[in-house]
């Protein structure tokens, strides 16, 4: 091939990534703006003097119902905490909770955890004095939150993927305030795989680091049922080429360089990985191997094909917990809770956010998640 041969396909090439990033960066924008229209979620921020931060957040602030006759009794006014998943914000939840329709009395939070959505300023406008977050310093702040934005009694909390392991493990802390949960496969280090532990630890898998428009891609396979088994999915790229490139500069362009690799070592070692990627023992609860609050009343969502969190394993940390474990389609089949602790929900064929038919997981789980979340302590809300 001759070198004109060569620059012209490059050229023809950089053209084709310019005009991806043009079309995918405007549907990226626009998506996040109508979700936010569509979920009526305000973007705030509060200072969080113990944690010396400020923490952004989305809230919907409740509005007076007749019907519901303890509205004006904050200490009991249902709320409902959302956790994003690692390298998301915020945003990336306000299409899935505008699709749950919440009755508009009901108070909905969701904050950006440290070092992630609009917490990236900080640590891109001064990364000398930014911190990585640990577990217990998400933990920590989190509760402190609840507290400074004054969440009452009666709040029901929804975690995915790291904002599993952070409701998870607040629930321990803040048995005060978080009564029901709902933990899609969540992130607690016992129930991560160990190839992806290793892999992550030693370089090779860089999950979200996004340092190359090949790792987006590798990610977002590994999202669904994992980048080996493509045969498994009828889609083998479930999201459009397009976006690849507009996701790969909007990473690059918000964080500084190598913030999202030192984020996930941040995470792991402050469980307890070494840089090997084994595993030392923490002498605390983030390190613990089984459930240490069976008496949790939750709704553990576990899809059978996870490459991230790995389902096996996540069965046995709550195998000493499950009054019910339901195999089936969760659009289909209304939930057994009423006076259950655990209930431990299967989905065949999926991954850890997308099905291997190319539907998104939280399309699959919104009738199931909805009902759940919608039951609160008071016998005042009946939806």
């Amino acid at each position: 091939m001759s070198t004109r041969t060569m620059q012209r396909r490059m050229s023809a090439r950089t053209m084709q990534r310019e005009i991806e990033a043009s079309i995918g960066g405007r549907v990226l924008e626009m998506g996040t703006k109508l979700s936010l229209k569509k979920s009526k979620l305000i973007k705030k921020k509060v200072y969080l003097p113990k944690s010396k931060i400020y923490m952004n957040y989305l809230e919907r602030e409740p509005i007076h119902d007749t019907s519901y006759d303890n509205y004006f009794d904050t200490t009991n006014r249902p709320t409902i905490l959302f956790c994003h998943g690692l390298g998301q914000g915020s945003v990336e939840l306000a299409l899935f909770i505008a699709s749950l329709k919440i009755p508009p009395h009901i108070r909905i939070l969701c904050p950006d955890q440290i070092g992630h959505g609009e917490d990236l300023e900080r640590a891109l406008n001064d990364p000398q004095h930014f911190q990585q977050p640990t577990n217990e310093s998400m933990m920590e702040s989190t509760s402190e939150f609840l507290d400074v934005v004054k969440v009452g009694n009666n709040c029901n909390a929804f975690g995915h993927s790291m904002g599993g392991g952070i409701v998870y493990f607040l629930r321990q802390k803040r048995k005060d305030i978080i009564k029901r949960t709902v933990l899609v496969s969540p992130a607690i280090v016992s129930c991560l795989d160990d190839d992806l532990i290793r892999g992550i630890m030693q370089g090779t898998n860089k999950l979200i680091a996004f340092e190359s428009r090949e790792d987006v891609k590798l990610a977002i396979r590994d999202m669904s049922t994992g980048r080996n088994r493509c045969k498994e999915r009828k889609k083998k790229d479930p999201v459009p080429n397009f976006l690849l490139e507009s996701v790969y500069r909007k990473a690059i362009s918000e964080a500084p360089e190598g913030h999202r690799k030192e984020l996930m070592h941040s995470l792991l070692t402050s469980f307890g990985v070494s840089q090997s990627g084994s595993m030392n023992h923490i002498d605390n609860f983030f390190g613990t191997e089984s459930d240490i609050d069976q008496e949790s009343t939750r709704l553990v969502i576990w899809p059978e094909k996870d490459v991230i969190c790995s389902y096996e394993k996540g069965e046995y940390f709550f195998k000493d917990s499950i009054i019910i474990k339901d195999n089936t389609d969760v659009r289909d089949k209304k939930s057994f809770h009423k006076d259950i602790a655990t209930e431990f929900v299967t989905i065949p064929d999926c991954g850890h956010a997308i099905h291997s038919d190319g539907r998104f997981l939280f399309n699959i789980i919104r009738p199931r998640v909805r009902e759940y979340l919608l039951e609160f302590s008071s016998s005042n809300n009946d939806f």
